[in-house]
């Protein structure tokens, strides 16, 4: 895993990854999906092609059949920004070990819905559904225009 990681953190264009999953087989039937995240802003054959020569040098170098999931992500965004932070400053309140990735803003007609995914360790004693249930409250609370769609994530290593 931490070789996928280092390659796949070392690229350009490359400003996060999560939902890392390997699966070995035996040698030579090891496989990994990925998701990697590139700024939105980024011409999206360029990225793809990026994508294309990561999984390629994956298999040569590591022997591992690697699939990598492209999240194109808003970087310039001073609002999303803002909330972001609000959002992973609450969840360090909680519990330091908590983090987001996916994070986006769908602005409708009657509420702004924030959707993210909350990454959470294996033995976090919260449940998924009082987690997620602490995080409504507290944005519902601060921001009765924002509505939080979260997915909870656990953390196996």
């Amino acid at each position: 895993q931490s070789r996928i990681v280092d390659y796949i953190s070392a690229q350009p264009k490359v400003l996060g990854y999560h939902d890392l999953m390997v699966h070995d087989y035996g040698p030579g039937q090891r496989f990994a999906t990925i998701h990697v995240e590139m700024d939105c802003k980024e011409d999206p054959m360029q990225c793809h092609e990026l994508i294309d020569d990561m999984e390629r040098e994956c298999l040569k170098s590591h022997n591992i059949h690697l699939v990598i999931h492209y999240d194109p992500v808003v970087t310039d965004d001073p609002e999303l920004t803002r909330l972001h932070t609000l959002v992973d400053d609450l969840l360090a309140e909680m519990d330091s070990r908590l983090k987001t990735h996916d994070f986006r803003m769908v602005p409708g007609t009657t509420h702004t819905n924030l959707i993210f995914d909350v990454v959470a360790p294996y033995d976090f004693t919260l449940s998924d559904e009082e987690l997620i249930q602490k995080i409504t409250e507290r944005i519902q609370k601060d921001y009765p225009d924002y509505h939080a769609v979260i997915e909870v994530d656990k953390q196996m290593v």
